[in-house]
Order: structure tokens, then sequence, then C-alpha cells
């Protein structure tokens, strides 16, 4: 009889200490925690920025003063694109 031998990781590890598989979906989670974070924080800085561009740069992108006032406005957390 040829029987392969499979180990099960449950058995191996002491128990309470978690799996390689698990600190690494902890430390995925961290880091996309991390990365959500900073793209707040830079859609916030972008925001406030288009309050200082003058009415001609303004228009080189396309929007109104009216627009960019209101764009500013918005919460840091309303953010549609994030998921990139």
């Amino acid at each position: 009889m040829n029987m392969k031998a499979r180990i099960n990781p449950e058995d191996v590890l002491p128990h309470g200490e978690p799996s390689l598989r698990s600190r690494l979906r902890a430390i995925l989670e961290v880091w996309r925690w991390a990365r959500r974070m900073d793209r707040l924080v830079q859609l916030r800085h972008q925001r406030s920025q288009l309050l200082e561009l003058s009415d001609h740069q303004l228009r080189d992108i396309g929007l109104t003063r009216h627009e960019a006032a209101r764009e500013a406005r918005r919460h840091f957390w309303d953010d549609i694109g994030w998921r990139r």
C-alpha cells in the first residue's frame, strides 16, 4: 500500500498560535487599510488645492469656480473612485 501522509497544519502549530496564512492575511488587510487612508489624505489635499487655482487654471481643467468650490466642500471620505 502506497499512502502518502498528509500533514494538517493545524496539528503542527501549537494551539492558539495563528498560522502563516492568517498572519499574511492580517498583514494584507493592514496594508490595504493604509493605502485607503493614504488615498483619503491625498483626496482631501487635492480638493483643498482646487480653491487655490485661478479662474484661468480652472478653465484649463474644465471647471467653474462654483464647481471647484462644491468639490472642495465634499467630505474626504466621499470618494467614488477609491477601488483602483
